[in-house]
């Protein structure tokens, strides 16, 4: 699969206008990843992928962390700088899949007995549409 990757100034500029959020307001104090109950199953935790979005390019084909958020926006309620990290996701999320990127299937999510079932119902709406 081709990747999509993006450097820091366009995504910042697609977050901004699907959002309304700026991102380089967000201070890393990582209360989004403290109340992100699948944080533990993403590749990169909320307030690491919202630093990797200020700072980095990001290849929307390998990040597994997109199809792993529940969209549950504990996040958003948290974040003190009202970057609202789920938001974040959403984008990255709704940008992915309109270039043609694939969500990622049961297969490629680690289950076991210490999966949330939250994780495991959303991940099944997800992939049904």
């Amino acid at each position: 699969m081709a990747g999509l990757k993006l450097n820091p100034r366009e995504l910042r500029e697609y977050i901004k206008e699907y959002t309304g959020r700026e991102v380089s307001a967000c201070m890393q104090c990582g209360l989004c990843t403290a109340v992100c109950p699948v944080a533990s199953f993403m590749d990169l935790h909320p307030a690491a992928l919202v630093r990797a979005v200020q700072v980095r390019e990001v290849d929307l084909a390998k990040l597994k962390s997109i199809w792993v958020c529940v969209s549950c926006m504990t996040c958003v309620d948290k974040c003190p700088r009202d970057v609202a990290p789920g938001l974040v996701v959403e984008t990255l999320r709704q940008i992915a899949l309109k270039s043609g990127i694939e969500p990622r299937t049961y297969s490629q999510l680690l289950i076991d007995e210490t999966t949330p079932s939250i994780l495991l119902v959303t991940y099944s709406r997800k992939s049904t549409g």
